[in-house]
C-alpha cells in the first residue's frame, strides 16, 4: 500500500471522501450531479469511474442512461480475481526449509491449489500463501483451515498443524461484484475498445486495471490506465 499512501500526501484531505457510496450520476448542463447512499450531492466537472466496470453496471444509476452498447458491455467486463479464495499460514520457524523444501505446491486435488513460502525478506516471519478452489468459499472459515491443514499435513508433516495465525479471504464481496456469482472467461472484455471511450458529452470516463489495454487486472493495468486517464484529464481542460 506504499503507492497509494505517497500518493496520498499529495492530496489534501478535505478532497478524500472514505466510505462514500456513490448510487447515482447525473449530467447537468456544465457539470456532474451524484449522489451518495446518505443523500449528499456531490459537483464535478468531470468523472472518472475506476471500481470493477460490473459494479458500475449494478450499483450505479445514470441520467440520463448510458449508450446501451456501453450498458451491455460493463457487466461482461470480468473483475480479475473475482472468486478467488486467498489464505496465509504463519508460523514461528521455517520447519519446511529445515526440511529442504521449498514451499511451494501446485494442486488438482484437495483445497489448496497453489501455495508460496511467505517469509519475509528479513526471514523474521515465516509463512506460507496461496489459493483454495473457488468451490471452498461454500463452507465456514473454520472447515477451510481444517481442509487446509489436513492436506498440507500429508505433504509436510504435523508440524504444519500448529500455525500462529490462519486467514483467508473470499475475494468475492460488495467491493468486487455485488449480485449472483457469473463465471466469466478470465479477463473477459477487459480492456475492451468501449471502455476507453469518454460519455456524457466527455465528462464521464472508465479507468482501472479492468479498463487497461495492456496487463489488465495486474498492478501494471491499474498505473498504466491510471497515467493515460490523467493525460485525457489534462486535455480536456487544456481543451477549455
Amino acid at each position: 500500500d506504499s503507492l497509494i499512501e505517497k500518493l496520498i500526501q499529495k492530496i489534501p484531505n478535505v478532497n478524500i471522501q472514505l466510505n462514500t457510496k456513490v448510487t447515482s450520476i447525473k449530467e447537468l448542463d456544465n457539470e456532474m450531479l451524484l449522489t451518495t447512499t446518505d443523500g449528499e450531492k456531490l459537483h464535478a466537472a468531470i468523472v472518472v469511474l475506476c471500481i470493477p466496470p460490473q459494479l458500475i453496471a449494478s450499483q450505479i444509476e445514470f441520467s440520463p442512461e448510458l449508450p446501451v452498447q456501453i450498458s451491455n458491455v460493463l457487466p461482461t467486463v470480468q473483475t480479475w480475481m473475482s472468486g478467488s479464495i486467498k489464505f496465509v499460514l504463519e508460523y514461528d520457524k521455517p520447519f519446511w526449509r529445515n526440511k529442504g523444501f521449498s514451499g511451494m505446491l501446485y494442486s488438482h486435488a484437495g483445497i489448496v491449489t497453489e501455495m508460496y513460502d511467505h517469509t519475509n525478506a528479513e526471514e523474521t516471519k515465516f509463512g506460507f500463501t496461496g489459493f483454495l478452489n473457488s468451490g471452498a468459499s461454500s463452507y465456514t472459515k473454520k472447515v477451510r483451515e481444517e481442509l487446509v491443514l489436513q492436506q498440507l499435513s500429508q505433504l509436510l508433516g504435523n508440524e504444519i498443524l500448529s500455525p500462529i495465525t490462519y486467514a483467508d479471504k473470499v475475494w468475492t464481496d460488495e467491493f468486487v461484484y455485488n449480485g449472483p456469482q457469473v463465471i466469466q472467461r478470465p479477463h473477459q472484455n477487459n480492456g475492451h475498445p468501449l471502455l476507453q471511450e469518454c460519455y456524457m458529452n466527455g465528462k464521464l470516463y472508465f479507468s482501472g486495471t479492468e479498463v487497461a489495454t495492456e496487463f489488465s487486472g495486474y498492478m501494471e493495468g491499474a498505473v498504466t490506465s491510471g497515467l493515460e486517464m490523467a493525460t485525457k484529464i489534462r486535455l480536456y481542460y487544456e481543451d477549455k
